[in-house]
């Protein structure tokens, strides 16, 4: 968790898309998290309790357990959690419920699958598999029982199977979030063979006007082996921007987009006021002095508009750009030498950018 006090702006809509006016001091944090986890409640290899341990133990500060049509009870692992935290002086941590709910749909005549898993975040029961009579109605019908379940929905790695389009994210109904990465091995963020990457189908669908906020997740199922060729946790993550570590204020801000997806990539602050969208980025050096930074990390900032058009490059540690007249949109992706990145959500022009 870090601490960060700012002049927080009121939000004529919501978060990063939005026009906005008036000032307030508010304190807020960032809390690190992961939204797409497996365990032994469904094809995962480790216990929930041991799963919630690795990520408390490596400075996570929220999990949400996400098993396959299967929503784990967190209730009693969240007092242990308070517990150790109390007695044994460990950082705060929290588990939100939820679940991957996992759909298929066959085209037999085409001899084709769609898998179209969507997780349901903080819901009050069971969603489990939806059925259909095409791809985006089975979709949709997920969508909608997530909400009626008291959740919200987050599409999960669109390219598995090369199973949801730009098309489907536009022409569905109440849905905000998919992952523009997912650390598993076999789910074809970056596409190719014709199929675009997930980044160029959050484009497709951002220059239509509609606002979309990209997740990044390890979608981890392995804890008891480690390689490249697994999907261990670790490897993807959101940043979350609330006033405190609870469920409703960490999902309240995941609703709103009040967050950065990152591979490892850090982020001091991020602003998006009036025009203009500006990052802090917290550097970190390699040398075994701390006087000597010649071998720190460094960066390159892309700031992105309508149709994958790179903007602007900007190498500096505060990098910014504000919206020229007949930009759209303009979001940020952040690249340091390492490989590491971080996404940043998207600001629209003023009454340019809508929900559906």
């Amino acid at each position: 968790m870090k601490l960060i006090t700012l002049l927080f702006s009121v939000i004529t809509t919501l978060a990063f898309s939005m026009g906005l006016y008036g000032q307030v001091e508010v304190e807020l944090h960032w809390f690190k998290g992961n939204t797409h986890t497996h365990t032994l409640n469904s094809d995962g290899d480790t216990a929930p309790g041991e799963v919630a341990h690795w990520y408390r133990d490596h400075d996570y500060d929220f999990l949400v357990l996400s098993d396959h049509d299967y929503r784990t009870a967190v209730d009693q692992l969240n007092m242990e959690f308070a517990r150790e935290t109390e007695k044994r002086d460990y950082r705060p941590f929290i588990l939100i419920p939820g679940e991957e709910t996992s759909s298929d749909y066959r085209d037999e005549p085409a001899h084709r699958r769609y898998v179209i898993h969507i997780n349901a975040i903080g819901t009050d029961y069971t969603v489990g598999q939806k059925t259909g009579n095409n791809p985006r109605e089975v979709m949709q019908n997920a969508i909608d029982a997530i909400h009626e379940a008291g959740g919200f929905p987050h599409v999960n790695h669109p390219n598995f199977y090369y199973s949801i389009t730009a098309d489907d994210f536009y022409s569905v109904k109440n849905l905000r979030h998919f992952e523009i990465f997912n650390g598993h091995p076999r789910v074809h963020s970056s596409g190719g063979g014709g199929w675009p990457s997930t980044e160029e189908i959050w484009d497709a669908v951002l220059e239509r006007g509609r606002i979309y906020y990209g997740v990044a997740t390890d979608d981890a199922h392995n804890f008891q082996k480690w390689g490249p060729d697994v999907s261990n946790p670790g490897r993807g993550w959101v940043m979350v921007r609330a006033s405190e570590l609870t469920p409703k204020a960490i999902i309240d801000s995941l609703k709103n987009g009040n967050f950065y997806a990152s591979t490892g990539v850090e982020l001091i602050d991020v602003t998006a006021l009036d025009r203009t969208l500006r990052l802090e980025i917290d550097q970190k050096g390699d040398s075994k002095d701390p006087e000597d930074d010649d071998n720190a990390t460094r960066y390159r900032t892309y700031f992105i508009g309508k149709s994958g058009q790179v903007l602007k490059i900007d190498e500096s540690l505060e990098p910014s750009y504000t919206l020229q007249s007949g930009d759209l949109y303009v979001r940020a992706r952040v690249e340091s030498s390492n490989g590491e990145r971080a996404w940043t959500q998207p600001l629209f022009a003023h009454g340019k950018g809508r929900y559906e």
